[in-house]
């Protein structure tokens, strides 16, 4: 199965093979040459900081925020009408006969009612309470008894910027430039031929914890040994992981047991059996390429101390029949590694801030991709006239 571009892949691996010495980890790099990094625990407790975040990065109130993603294409056929709630924001994204994606505002014009509130096909939305019926476009099209109402009464759907790339649908504001956006990360995700997959299933969750700290812990390999002993670490080597920034967004490839006995000549290796490609799409989507599947992860911070995290599971829809693989693979990343293991101490890590017991946070090298995480996000606020630095 295809990866990441291969020469990109094949370059990251040989990186960690050369850093691996014989039956261990990589050597611990010297303290006094690559010093911790070190983050205030204000940036995930104060509710000041948390609303410029919001403000220059994810939007609402009519407004997208970064691009970020919000479906998977192959949800939506023509005319699939599919309800996405995100913090400050309400939308329906549809596909018209056209197959054009749009998303409009999921309230009525009338008197505010919620039009869609499941997945559903349709040619018109019509709302529940009064029969204000719209196309899939948003623009109005019948009011009943429309002379009880002033011709400037009535009125479209207010629209949002989305894009499809990749296979996937994109919501935000910069949504016309989304490949200069993910610069190198475009070949990338293009690579992994998203468009031939299917939502095997997807699940939403509202953890208690900062969303950077759910970011942080997918750049961080250190931890499997311990946080996941008894679920993924048999597959994989220890904090053997080669991270690098692209632009602001941020490529990674772990290392899996079986590159120790992989051919010095990897020719037409399966690379995604070697190691495993991840990447984080800023500022909050994280996408991990696994053997034979797609996680593709978006986080919408609810709070400072609350997160919605979205997992849409992508399979082969040439294999999406396969259903004891795919629950098998559910049940261990999802149920286990995602929900009982990562966001777990996520919270825990948020419990034991907001005891005041610690006044910043300390990364090592082997956490070294948090240092340009956290630079691009000075960048955004310092970008944006909404959301000055603090220095927080």
């Amino acid at each position: 199965m295809k990866s990441m571009q291969r020469a990109t892949h094949l370059r990251l691996i040989e990186r960690l093979r050369a850093d691996l010495p014989a039956g261990g980890a990589p050597a611990p790099v010297a303290r006094e040459a690559r010093p911790a990094f070190r983050v205030a625990a204000a940036r995930y407790l104060d509710a000041g900081h948390h609303a410029r975040e919001r403000a220059a990065m994810f939007g609402g109130r009519g407004a997208g925020g970064l691009p970020r993603v919000i479906a998977a294409s192959s949800a939506l056929a023509a005319g699939a009408c599919l309800p996405v709630d995100l913090p400050g924001l309400s939308l329906i994204v549809t596909r018209g006969a056209d197959g054009v994606v749009r998303a409009v505002a999921n309230a009525c014009r009338h008197r505010g009612t919620r039009l869609v509130d499941a997945p559903c096909q349709a040619k018109a939305l019509v709302c529940p309470y009064h029969g204000w019926t719209y196309d899939l476009a948003g623009a109005l099209l019948h009011v009943p008894h429309a002379e009880a109402f002033a011709p400037g009464d009535s009125c479209s759907l207010p629209a949002l910027p989305v894009s499809e790339r990749a296979g996937l649908i994109w919501l935000g504001d910069d949504i016309a430039g989304i490949a200069g956006y993910l610069g190198g990360l475009d070949a990338d995700l293009a690579a992994l031929e998203l468009d031939r997959h299917v939502v095997w299933r997807s699940r939403r969750v509202t953890r208690r914890c900062n969303w950077k700290l759910i970011v942080e812990a997918f750049l961080d390999a250190y931890h499997i040994r311990t946080l996941h002993r008894d679920s993924i670490y048999r597959f994989f080597l220890d904090a053997a992981s080669i991270m690098e920034s692209v632009g602001r967004h941020i490529r990674a490839v772990t290392a899996r047991r079986t590159l120790r006995e992989a051919p010095v000549e990897l020719g037409g290796s399966d690379l995604r059996a070697l190691s495993t490609p991840s990447y984080v799409v800023f500022p909050a989507t994280v996408i991990i390429v696994h053997p034979d599947w797609v996680s593709v992860i978006p986080l919408h911070p609810r709070s400072v101390d609350e997160t919605d995290f979205d997992h849409l599971m992508l399979v082969p829809a040439a294999r999406a029949g396969d259903t004891p693989h795919w629950e098998k693979n559910w049940s261990l990343i999802e149920e286990t590694v995602f929900q009982r293991e990562d966001l777990w101490v996520c919270e825990q890590a948020q419990r034991g801030l907001a005891a005041g017991m610690v006044d910043e946070l300390m990364f090592g090298e082997l956490e070294s991709a948090v240092r340009p995480f956290h630079a691009a996000i000075d960048d955004a606020l310092a970008r944006s006239p909404a959301a000055p630095p603090t220095g927080a």
